[in-house]
């Protein structure tokens, strides 16, 4: 062979490995995708058939959990249309940062948001019985003595080496007992007290024990608030972008008179993109500090509903112990324990006092559990 023909050969090898790499790359590298529909045995072999793998399928909704490459998701979508919801199974997060620890057991004190928002003057007038309040975060330590009597159970909802444990919904992280003692801490001599110490907890395990899961784990968990008989969600996590599949379990929830609340977002930017806050079915808060001055990271809006506490805030951890927290995420449990007593009380609905901050920052105001629960 002449030294032209093997130069020509030798580039015509060359563009068609260029050519050929990304295409095995993207094959290799699928990403997470939820599809949901109604014959979901057709739909997995649809997948498998373009080379994609079945992970599981969801509980409570007719749905499972594929790895498949984009452009065969792409075309699977065009294939069926509406009649198919396929999208991707993005990450979720928790909107709360731990911060200084406390002694085991310490005596009972008074978490400074707990006043700020007047719980502890509302406690001679409401405090939560007969109320279930949803976590759907970390899980929740069932055994932490300043909320062992408030516990109601859990289902968890992750996935973990290769399968999904319900009965394994124990806080793993220490994010969602922080969150829970907010809503229903014990009013004990130990600890700290909860917005309603006398509502019950149930907690949906959605995130693991880095504090991050799925759309799909949070749409679970939502329908299983509702299945377990909660009145209320706190959903103290978020996304950016919306998901079909979590707004319809949102919808479902909502019209069975469930009151959902969600943090606002970490991110000191506009909220209508931080999901689950920015539905119109859920109540957005954002974060305010102990002087009432509006949180430097806490998104903001329109959408805004409700300001709450959410810098410094003392609550329970796992290992029966308790940590100062920062977060939207820890504002967002002050007004989920508020709609406890709200419920409980037959209030005509939420109060707030106007703290001198736009509407953009604080929407009605910092949430006033005593008000709330005398609004009748």
């Amino acid at each position: 062979m002449s030294i032209r023909k093997r130069l020509v050969s030798s580039i015509f090898i060359c563009a068609l490995t260029f050519l050929v790499v990304p295409i095995a790359a993207q094959a290799e590298n699928p990403l997470r995708f939820i599809v949901a529909g109604q014959n979901l045995p057709t739909l997995k072999q649809h997948v498998t058939d373009r080379g994609g793998s079945i992970s599981h399928e969801l509980k409570y909704h007719q749905a499972f959990i594929a790895h498949l490459a984009p452009a065969a998701a792409a075309n699977l979508k065009n294939q069926f249309g509406t009649n198919v919801l396929i999208e991707e199974d993005r990450e979720v997060i928790a909107f709360g940062k731990p911060g200084s620890g406390d002694p085991a057991q310490p005596p009972q004190t008074e978490p400074w948001g707990i006043s700020a928002i007047h719980a502890v003057e509302s406690r001679a007038v409401n405090r939560g019985a007969g109320v279930t309040v949803c976590v759907v975060d970390t899980g929740v330590q069932p055994d932490h003595p300043d909320l062992a009597a408030n516990i109601a159970g859990g289902e968890n909802f992750v996935f973990k080496k290769g399968t999904i444990n319900p009965s394994a919904w124990a806080d793993d992280n220490g994010h969602g007992t922080h969150v829970s003692g907010t809503i229903a801490a014990l009013d004990n001599t130990i600890g700290v007290v909860g917005v309603a110490p006398e509502a019950k907890i149930f907690a949906t395990k959605v995130l693991n024990s880095r504090g991050s899961g799925y759309l799909s784990d949070v749409a679970e968990g939502i329908r299983s608030c509702l299945a377990h008989g909660a009145s209320v969600a706190n959903m103290s996590l978020g996304w950016s972008g919306y998901s079909q599949l979590v707004h319809d379990a949102v919808i479902e929830a909502k019209n069975a008179g469930m009151v959902l609340v969600a943090a606002a977002g970490n991110e000191s930017t506009d909220v209508s993109n931080s999901y689950p806050a920015a539905y119109p079915e859920v109540i957005a808060v954002s974060a305010v500090d102990s002087n009432g001055a509006f949180a430097y990271f806490s998104n903001f809006g329109t959408k805004i509903a409700f300001a709450a506490p959410g810098v410094s805030v003392l609550s329970t951890v796992k290992g029966s112990s308790y940590a100062t927290y920062s977060g939207t995420s820890m504002a967002s449990p002050h007004v989920a324990g508020v709609a406890a007593l709200m419920i409980s009380s037959g209030s005509l609905g939420f109060i707030a006092d106007d703290i001198g901050l736009p509407a953009t920052q604080q929407g009605a105001g910092r949430i006033n559990a005593l008000n709330t629960a005398l609004n009748r």
